[in-house]
């Protein structure tokens, strides 16, 4: 069992057949999951969600643990949230840069105009 003196938060980030990055937050996340929730602009779209964890404060040698996950998720035609899963396809893999920004967006309360290093 790990013991842990801080809390951990939670971001959930889609990122958007545009290009663009949508925050979501936990009760909005939970509710997609959940299929009480539906997002119309995401109708018959196949896209990658990107989920970061981190530790609310710093330990002692002022370091924030971060751990990230990903999934490809699939929206029916009304928007509603049909399918997780993990891909093999390049294509869908989230790149170096795509990862990074979901991190910083997600610390950017926490860490705030410090320098964060990967």
């Amino acid at each position: 069992m790990m013991e842990s003196d801080t809390d951990m938060s939670t971001r959930h980030f889609i990122l958007t057949s545009n290009g663009n990055i949508e925050e979501f937050s936990d009760a909005e996340a939970s509710a997609v999951a959940e299929g009480t929730q539906y997002i119309p602009r995401f109708a018959d779209e196949r896209l990658r969600y990107v989920q970061v964890a981190f530790d609310e404060r710093a330990n002692d040698n002022g370091e924030i643990r971060v751990q990230t996950m990903g999934a490809i998720v699939h929206f029916d035609a009304d928007g509603q949230l049909t399918d997780a899963d993990r891909t093999d396809e390049d294509s869908a893999e989230l790149t170096s840069f795509e990862h990074d920004a979901c991190v910083q967006f997600a610390l950017k309360e926490t860490v705030g105009q410090q320098h964060a290093i990967n």
